[in-house]
């Protein structure tokens, strides 16, 4: 085929398929001529190979070249063959118990369902949410329950506010994960370390932020020592 044709097969511009090809990751066509070049199914399928390998494990070209360079890389060119992890950690981390909880059935200060939008909870037309979003919600009435109310300033921006954390804090950890377990760990190991790395993780995060609570709180007694 002709490289118009590559770029339909594949869905990848031919500035692109030229630096894959400049890059290794991709092997030179055949030379028609000095200005026409046929590429195969090959070339295909190592382009889809690298796209999904890019945005669904947001794995570097440096990983992926070594990926398909290995004995076994031709794996990676089917896309039956990828790993399962990601279906396989969420099925893990689901919570026992119903899947669904009534909204009504928290008992919620009505201020509190306003959090619904501020952390992005879906409510089902059936005026139900996930476990995982009703505990989450609990939580956030305990705050309410202790102090942390709408009154003293801590509404939905702050929710907002660790959402937004979040969001970012796990699209690093993921792809700094994956990264550096894609190809060197096998499937059922990457699968354990995640497991049991969620848990450990989110005790060092709470570590960490204690720690740096009271780093912040020092600072400000001894600034108000030295103004005092």
């Amino acid at each position: 085929m002709r490289m118009r044709d590559l770029e339909k097969a594949s869905g990848v511009g031919r500035e692109t398929i030229r630096f894959y090809i400049r890059e290794g990751l991709l092997p030179e066509p055949d030379k028609t001529s000095p200005n026409s070049a046929r590429y195969s199914d090959v070339h295909v399928a190592r382009l889809k190979a690298i796209k999904r390998l890019q945005e669904e494990r947001f794995l570097p070209l440096a990983v992926i070249r070594t990926l398909l360079e290995a004995d076994d890389g031709d794996r990676w060119l089917l896309p039956d063959a990828f790993p399962m992890l990601d279906a396989l950690l969420a099925q893990r981390l689901e919570e026992a118990g119903p899947a669904r909880v009534a909204l009504a059935d928290l008992g919620l200060a009505e201020h509190s369902r306003e959090h619904l939008d501020d952390l992005m909870i879906p409510l089902a037309d059936d005026g139900t949410i996930s476990a995982r979003d009703a505990a989450i919600l609990r939580t956030v009435q305990r705050l309410d329950d202790i102090g942390f109310t709408p009154e003293l300033g801590f509404d939905g921006g702050q929710m907002r506010l660790y959402n937004v954390l979040i969001d970012w804090l796990t699209a690093q950890e993921i792809r700094h994960f994956l990264e550096h377990t894609a190809g060197h760990v096998g499937e059922a190991k990457a699968l354990e370390m995640a497991e049991q790395g969620i848990s450990l993780i989110n005790e060092l995060l709470g570590q960490l932020r204690t720690r740096a609570l009271l780093k912040k709180l020092a600072e400000r007694r001894r600034i108000a020592n030295d103004n005092g």
